[in-house]
């Protein structure tokens, strides 16, 4: 598994001048860490900006990744239940303003993301966490139950340093000043957004280029031809599906200009247990995953063979640590062991399959529902946009079996995926669940919850394990096919770095 970040160097790394980034008018980037620093959208800018506690490392395969102290001084001390975590933030550390940059500033944008007012995007991903406190060079977080992904978090730009006082609004609010090896000199909302190097920041990263210009406006098909022709250096959002085969036969993968990360995105269908179909019924679970042909569902959409790897399990390969159980047939369904499981489990024949209305989806939804009408089920597709999808499916008793939808992951951590969508926890909330096949079985429950526990190897080896027995023994998912994030840089472009959680690393960029 190629997690770790590949670099392309044509010369010797050179300094200086401007990397020229564009970006589509449907592209609008809030800078404000706590509404939107999804790694795929704006990471590489986050990345750039800020100096979190602790900041990822590229490590061989297959771990991907390691973490490093970054605005820490070191790694943290933890309390033996493992449910307290004290930092020491390194002396001396500047924002790109000059003021102080110190404990309290990571204790504010933690108590600012987990503020009920500013309805924050990452707040989910800090839900655990009890108590923040500064007090001088020290931060202390206290959660409510151990976790072994915390620093993992800490590392995302969520957790982006603010300065003290930084407002609490919806609506958003722009961090100008930097903490990392750059800071935003300019903002004009979307059209242009421009980056100069931070001279306060003492970390150990580089800062390569001037200057960073992010234009805003075309679309991608534009944007492609700015970079193909050198009027651009880079494409800021991944290369849409429909646009990757295209430019892979053109530059090939992972050369010089276009370069990709496999398995950040899972494709999946979810099995509804809280309704009759499949409420307590392995046996039809089962044959919906040998029934399956999912290479006739994958190529139905745009970006196949080079973006979507299939798959039948849970956690994508951009997960450190994944392995390969072969759980289900990926080449051909086994249609005779699938009918033989669905004899006498078919509760009247009847399903309502929802399915992100995204045309491709639609199109897979429909073959989906062919395909399983050859082992007894009567399938009725319907069609819902996507936010109108999540908020049905995440309102316990919506009158579905069967939900086809993507998840993007946002950090490279099984408990992003395997418990953020299956656990029970995320099945009974008045609204905004989660776990759409409503599995919520107690053994796995507790097994999930003592994984989640471990940290390193060990908690990335059980999660993986028990992704394979859960889908061997209970089934809620036929997990479908995984998607990929792609980067197209142009030929003026030196010292490309992949970044293994953000996508690229544009301090590290070089420009010729």
């Amino acid at each position: 598994m190629a997690l770790n970040a590949a670099s392309a160097s044509r010369t010797a790394a050179p300094t200086g001048g401007t990397l020229r980034i564009v970006l589509p008018s449907l592209a609008r980037p809030t800078l404000d860490p706590a509404l939107d620093a999804t790694p795929w959208n704006w990471g590489g800018l986050w990345y750039a900006t800020c100096a979190t506690l602790v900041a990822f490392r590229d490590a061989p395969a297959p771990e991907g990744y390691s973490l490093r102290p970054e605005a820490a001084a070191g790694l943290p001390r933890v309390s033996r239940d493992g449910r307290t975590y004290v930092f020491t933030v390194r002396p001396g550390l500047r924002f790109s303003d000059r003021s102080p940059l110190t404990a309290a500033n990571f204790a504010h944008a933690l108590q600012r993301l987990l503020n009920p007012a500013l309805r924050a995007e990452g707040a989910a991903f800090f839900s655990d966490v009890k108590r923040v406190a500064a007090h001088g060079r020290r931060l202390r977080i206290e959660l409510r139950k151990r976790s072994g992904d915390l620093l993992t978090r800490l590392a995302l730009a969520y957790a982006c340093p603010v300065p003290i006082g930084f407002p609490v609004d919806p609506a958003g609010v722009a961090l100008l000043v930097g903490s990392g090896p750059y800071y935003v000199a300019r903002y004009e909302t979307s059209r242009l957004i421009v980056l100069e190097r931070n001279r306060y920041y003492r970390g150990s990263r580089p800062h390569r280029v001037d200057r960073v210009m992010i234009t805003i406006g075309g679309d991608f098909d534009a944007n492609i031809k700015a970079v193909e022709e050198g009027r651009a250096d880079l494409v800021g959002a991944a290369v849409p599906l429909e646009f990757q085969n295209t430019l892979a036969r053109r530059y090939g993968v992972n050369r010089d200009q276009l370069f990709r990360i496999r398995g950040t995105v899972i494709h999946f269908l979810a099995l509804n247990a809280s309704r009759p179909l499949f409420r307590g019924n392995v046996k039809l679970r089962k044959a919906v995953n040998l029934a399956l042909n999912r290479t006739e569902i994958v190529k139905a959409g745009p970006g196949w063979p080079l973006s979507h790897p299939l798959t039948d399990q849970v956690i994508p390969r951009w997960v450190p640590k994944w392995a390969d159980y072969r759980v289900y047939p990926l080449a051909e369904p086994n249609l005779k062991r699938a009918r033989s499981l669905a004899n006498r489990n078919l509760r009247g024949r009847k399903a309502v399959l929802y399915a992100d209305q995204t045309p491709f989806l639609v199109d897979q939804a429909n073959i989906i529902a062919r395909q399983l009408g050859q082992i007894g089920l009567d399938v009725t597709v319907t069609p819902l946009a996507p936010a109108v999808l999540n908020a049905r499916a995440g309102t316990p008793g919506a009158p579905y079996d069967m939900l086809l939808t993507r998840y993007f992951l946002h950090y490279p951590d099984p408990a992003d995926v395997i418990i953020r969508l299956l656990a029970g926890e995320n099945a009974h909330r008045p609204a905004g669940n989660t776990n759409f096949a409503y599995f919520d079985s107690p053994r796995y429950n507790r097994r999930m919850a003592a994984a989640d526990r471990l940290a390193g190897p060990a908690r990335l080896q059980a999660l993986s394990k028990l992704d394979a027995e859960i889908m061997r023994a209970a089934a809620p998912w036929a997990p479908l096919y995984e998607g990929s994030v792609w980067l197209f840089v142009s030929q003026h472009v030196g010292c490309v770095k992949r970044h293994p959680v953000f996508r690229v690393d544009l301090a590290a960029i070089c420009v010729q």
